[in-house]
Formats: C-alpha cells, sequence, structure tokens
C-alpha cells in the first residue's frame, strides 16, 4: 500500500502516516512535498504506473524522484485572509490592499512550505494572465501531460481567461479546473487561483 500525503511542513499527517506504517508493516508513506493537487499530480502517476504493471517499490521510487518537478503556486487576490489567520502582518496586508498588490505563492516542493514570489500589481484578469504565461515559461522543459487549474471560489470568467493562456503557451493533453480545500479556502479567501504541472 502507498500512502501520499500533504507536505510534511503543511501538515504532521506524514509523521503520523509514518508512525502508523511501522505498526502496520505493510505502508509506504510518500511525502509528496506539496498541497492540493500538488498532491494529485504525484497520485495521477501513480494510477499510470500502477495500470502499467510496476511494483510498489518502484511506484515510491519513481515518485520521489518526481516530487521534485512538481511545479505549485498561486496568486493571491487579496492578504486579508491571510492576515486574519496570523500569516502576514496587518501592516504587509494593508500596504499589499492600498497598493493592489497580488503575490504569487510558491510551494516549495522538498517539504511543502510556501514563500512569497513575484508580486504582481492591477486587475485580476490581467494579473492572472500574465502570471499563467510566466510560470509556464520558467521552465526549460514542461512535461505536457496534465495541468491543474485549482481555485478557492473564482468566477468563470477568470477560470476561462486562465485556461485560455496556458492552451495559448503550451499544449497540455489534460486541463482539469478543480476547486481547492475548505482549509485552503479559509486561509487564502476568494478567487485565489493557481496553474499546477510537473517539469521535466
Amino acid at each position: 500500500m502507498i500512502h501520499i500525503n500533504q507536505g510534511s511542513s503543511l501538515s504532521s499527517s506524514y509523521q503520523n502516516c509514518c508512525l502508523a506504517a511501522q505498526e502496520l508493516g505493510h505502508v509506504h508513506v510518500v511525502d509528496s512535498g506539496n498541497l492540493s493537487t500538488g498532491t494529485g499530480l504525484l497520485v495521477a502517476a501513480a494510477g499510470q504506473m500502477i495500470a502499467q504493471g510496476k511494483s510498489v517499490e518502484e511506484i515510491v521510487k519513481e515518485l520521489e524522484a518526481r516530487k521534485s518537478l512538481c511545479r505549485s503556486s498561486f496568486i493571491l487576490d487579496t492578504l486579508t485572509f491571510m492576515h486574519a489567520g496570523g500569516r502576514c502582518s496587518s501592516v504587509v496586508a494593508l500596504g499589499a490592499n492600498v497598493l493592489k498588490l497580488k503575490p504569487c505563492i510558491e510551494v516549495d516542493n522538498r517539504d511543502g512550505s510556501m514563500s512569497v514570489g513575484k508580486k504582481y500589481r492591477g486587475p485580476l484578469d490581467k494579473v492572472l494572465v500574465k502570471y499563467v504565461k510566466d510560470e509556464l515559461a520558467r521552465y526549460q522543459k514542461v512535461k505536457k501531460d496534465l495541468l491543474f487549474i485549482t481555485h478557492s471560489g473564482i468566477d468563470e470568467n477568470y477560470i476561462g481567461l486562465v485556461r485560455k493562456a496556458v492552451e495559448e503557451t503550451a499544449e497540455f493533453k489534460e486541463i482539469h479546473v478543480t476547486r481547492a480545500s475548505c482549509t485552503i479556502s479559509c486561509h487564502c479567501g476568494p478567487n485565489t487561483l493557481g496553474i499546477l504541472f510537473e517539469a521535466e
């Protein structure tokens, strides 16, 4: 059995699963180093390897190698909810909101920790399109099998703009639109959106 969980810096699920696996003796625990559909990229990869008939050991080894290739980031429309959750100061939140800054939050695929990347400024529609093109251009090679557009609750028009920007930039075999979990949505607030994919 393989258990793929949230990045170890985001949740205690990895440590708890390791303890349970020691007792059960037949569970292989994989720290995704990610969250949301960043973890979903590894789950999809595991499913493909199972279909190919690979052994549990082979799958775990490949997942451990592939997690460093998963790219997860998202744009925050406002810092109000981050401030409410104690993740940024009132001064930072006020300044960002007054200046209409929309930071890109990047996930470190080693352990799932997050940091602030590029800071965008302007209306959300223009920021999202620029963000998509910037993210896909950051890497020399992008795996074109699957891309997730994940959001916390956003108008369909924005999703359409993002999908169009992705399709104009790269030809992915599959693009799936998903809704972020309630935990992520509560911390980030509405109109948060990210793209998640694998580099090569």
